[in-house]
């Protein structure tokens, strides 16, 4: 009697010990699959998100991208330290994918310029050269409620704040056709964050703000075309539309 109640509890002990191993052998494999499904998932992502980018073509570029300071980001968080690895990377392979938890895509619209779609908005880093070496670097911040735009030297390596108005001929108030009606320079500044900058080629850029075809005789336009002149780092105001 002893002896089959010893065999019925090995069998019973052999049995449980069975089912756990199928059990966690079950669990296991589903653990492989989803991370399978994952992975699947994410290679498809980032297929999508792929940014196809020449490093040596575009060194000075993706160089500046590593030095600007934080400010240059406000409303959003991109480090110094992350940019560099991501430099890094294009460097290695011709081509990177964007940190998804940061930005949802990036791209390069013009030979010198760089975008970034943002959550909520976009940043636009843009590079003009001066000689080699040498290049004037605009930022452009762009959220619902406005723009943060900020411009710099960079020459061999290091990057100098410059006041953005400071590079540009004529900066925005040569648009108000008499300076002393009160009426119209405060329209002015009351819509002057209205102001969308488009990047154009490696010389030009277009400032315009439609808001101001609401203000009859106050302006001579509502855009305003420059062009970069190397030789005094600057942009010259081209003409009014």
């Amino acid at each position: 009697m002893k002896q089959l109640i010893l065999s019925l509890l090995v069998l019973t002990l052999f049995s449980c010990k069975k089912n756990e191993e199928k059990s966690g052998s079950e669990i296991s494999n589903r653990k492989v699959q989803d991370t399978l499904q994952t992975e699947r998932e994410n290679d498809e992502i980032e297929k999508q998100d792929t940014l196809k980018i020449n490093y040596t073509e575009h060194k000075n570029l993706l160089d500046i991208l590593t030095v600007l300071p934080d400010s240059s980001m406000g409303s959003w968080e991109w480090n110094k330290i992350d940019r560099v690895q991501y430099v890094k990377k294009i460097q290695k392979n011709n081509y990177a994918l964007p940190p998804r938890d940061r930005f949802s895509k990036i791209s390069l619209t013009q030979p010198n310029t760089l975008e970034i779609q943002v959550v909520d908005g976009n940043w636009i880093l843009s590079i003009y050269k001066v000689k080699p070496n040498n290049y004037i670097v605009i930022t452009d911040d762009i959220v619902g409620d406005g723009n943060q735009l900020m411009a710099f030297e960079y020459l061999n390596g290091t990057l100098t704040y410059l006041p953005f108005k400071n590079i540009f001929d004529h900066y925005l108030t040569t648009l108000i056709i008499d300076q002393k009606n009160e009426k119209c320079t405060d329209f002015f500044e009351d819509n002057k964050i209205g102001f969308e900058y488009n990047f154009i080629g490696t010389k030009k850029i277009k400032m315009s703000n439609s808001l101001f075809k609401d203000s009859e005789g106050c302006f001579k336009g509502t855009i305003l075309n420059y062009e970069f002149n190397p030789a005094i780092k600057k942009f010259n105001l081209i003409n009014i539309e």
